[in-house]
């Protein structure tokens, strides 16, 4: 009987080091409204509807995934297909991050992975697609005149590209949601 008890502890104790270990997911969704004036485009996103599903996986090793995803999304980052057409810019960034408690802090991203897809804007001749990746050097052309570094849209919590320059803060909540710390502007510095 002892020889069970002690095989049972020993699986209960490997079974919560595997569960602890785990990856966890958190997402945050703006809706349409939320967004308006905000982003990058303003007028195609208010005007198209589109909304924005940020997804962040915090790895066990550490690192992060952190996608951000505008368009005709819904609240689990599905990208929907109306009538009038769908639309989906990813990306997606990856680094290393820090954690104390429900607090984390996103580290400057490693590496981003982008795709930008206009949907019925392309056709019409006002966006572009464009993708790549950006240690490749590769840039975001979203329409003529326009050339940024899709790393530039990472410090912002929507599609803007505001710069890549500053971690960022967040407090991640129980119910796999999570909500953008305010950043300290330089005067609190």
């Amino acid at each position: 009987m002892k020889k069970f008890a002690a095989l049972l502890v020993s699986l209960v104790l490997a079974l919560t080091c595997v569960s602890a270990l785990a990856d966890t997911t958190y997402t945050k969704f703006f809706t349409t409204e939320d967004l308006a004036g905000i982003t990058d485009n303003n007028g195609f996103v208010s005007g198209c509807g589109l909304s924005e599903c940020n997804t962040l996986i915090l790895k066990d090793d550490g690192t992060y995934e952190y996608t951000k995803l505008l368009g005709t999304v819904d609240e689990k980052g599905e990208v929907l297909a109306p009538e009038t057409g769908s639309y989906a810019m990813r990306y997606v960034f990856t680094g290393t991050y820090t954690q104390t408690a429900d607090q984390v802090t996103l580290n400057i991203a490693d590496e981003c992975v982008f795709t930008e897809d206009w949907g019925p804007l392309v056709g019409l001749g006002y966006m572009k697609n464009s993708e790549g990746t950006a240690s490749n050097g590769d840039r975001v052309c979203n329409y003529e005149g326009t050339d940024y570094d899709p790393m530039d849209n990472f410090s912002t919590p929507v599609y803007k590209f505001g710069g890549h320059d500053t971690p960022v803060s967040i407090t991640v909540n129980g119910d796999s949601t999570f909500s953008y710390n305010e950043a300290a502007s330089s005067d609190d510095d």
